[in-house]
């Protein structure tokens, strides 16, 4: 994805005529367009997650300019926020659940006040007021979209994987691939330890000890990998081109193979995996923050607008009524057995720091070697 930063906006109409011209013509007073009578709202967010219809029909109907900022890293919006302070440019960032508590404790969003959002009622139960998003006794942004690490296979030559083992079967050498960093705490699952690092809390002696076991792990069978790749779109194109046929994969990239006919199946192994929430987040400081609230509530709506956000990211959507909306083939790629769902942890907010330092040391190691 282009780390360009894009900004959609309607077309402002201009007054015509100048110097003689416009003293030898009466001036013509054409009326504001609808999208400019109520002001502006900024959002950062990531390709494909606010639909253009759905942008578009809130400008209608609302009067506010909706001005998209695109990202593709939430490094790079902590950074941005931090480095404006109390003057941001933005009013609504998109931020993962597990990062929260950088942004939290760094006082770049503020807590969420859903009696501003009617709609908060249309969110599905399992995310009104989910434990990983409740920091301080506080909630801190509106879940949009769920995702989870998943075993994405090619069904045309794996029929059929129960366990994260089967990325070590030397059936499939050369035909693997996966996010280092990401999968390393997957291995850690596997392995039977805590790839999330919760329970590690000033524990940094047996975190080390289950890291390096992962890291070990996953050097041992470097042979087995076709390719670390970092974006989604390139794990995608190794699945097309039959380059690989198992991955660890998010679930949107996928997905997404799955809702456009390619055989991709997407599962979660035995040993279980990690997911997350993708949340729209009011800035601290947000110069329009009513605005941001508005287009909160308008999210929240319609199912529609949910099933519109699926189909084009990939990922879950959150709000009631979307999987009714769903052909067979986005209700495959979107949802998976209870059993599974179950196996999924969300990522906390807990020691952070310790699992950042540890799994990105690992990471290089594994590179290196």
């Amino acid at each position: 994805m282009s780390d360009k930063s894009t900004i959609t906006r309607r077309s402002a109409l201009t007054l015509l005529g100048a110097g003689a011209t416009a003293i030898a013509m009466p001036m013509i007073i054409r009326p504001r367009p609808a999208w400019a009578a109520n002001g502006v709202i900024n959002v950062t967010t990531y390709d494909k997650f606010l639909p253009k219809e759905f942008v578009e029909k809130f400008e209608r109907d609302s009067g506010i300019e909706v001005r998209i900022r695109l990202t593709d890293d939430q490094g790079k919006q902590y950074n941005l926020l931090t480095a404006e302070g109390a003057n941001p440019s933005t009013d609504i960032v998109t931020v993962a659940g597990h990062r929260y508590s950088q942004f939290i404790s760094s006082k770049l969003i503020q807590p969420l006040d859903t009696a501003k959002i009617p709609n908060w009622k249309n969110l599905n139960t399992a995310y009104q007021d989910a434990p990983w998003a409740r920091v301080d006794d506080k909630l801190w942004g509106l879940p949009i979209l769920a995702g989870y690490e998943g075993l994405a296979r090619n069904v045309d030559y794996v029929k059929d994987a129960p366990s994260w083992q089967i990325m070590f079967d030397p059936e499939y050498k050369g035909l693997t691939s996966y996010i280092v960093s990401d999968f390393m705490t997957i291995a850690m699952q596997m392995l039977g330890h805590d790839g999330d690092f919760v329970t590690y809390v000033d524990k940094a002696d047996i975190a080390q000890k289950a890291t390096n076991e992962a890291r070990d792990l996953l050097i041992k069978h470097k042979d087995m990998v076709r390719k670390y790749y970092d974006a989604g779109s390139e794990v995608q194109q190794m699945f097309i081109n039959e380059d690989i046929y198992l991955a660890h994969s998010w679930s949107g990239p996928a997905a997404k193979l799955i809702m456009e006919g390619h055989p991709i199946e997407l599962s979660v192994p035995k040993e279980g995996t990690f997911g997350f929430c993708y949340t729209l987040n009011v800035v601290n400081n947000a110069p329009n923050a009513e605005n941001a609230y508005k287009l909160l509530n308008a999210i929240l709506e319609s199912p529609e607008v949910g099933a519109a956000m699926t189909r084009q990211s990939g990922y879950s959507s959150t709000i009631n009524g979307v999987a009714d909306l769903l052909n067979d083939r986005e209700k495959l790629a979107s949802t998976l057995p209870q059993e599974q769902l179950d196996r999924i942890i969300f990522f906390s907010s807990v020691n952070r720091d310790m699992k950042n330092q540890m799994i990105d040391r690992a990471t290089a190691e594994v590179k290196a070697a």
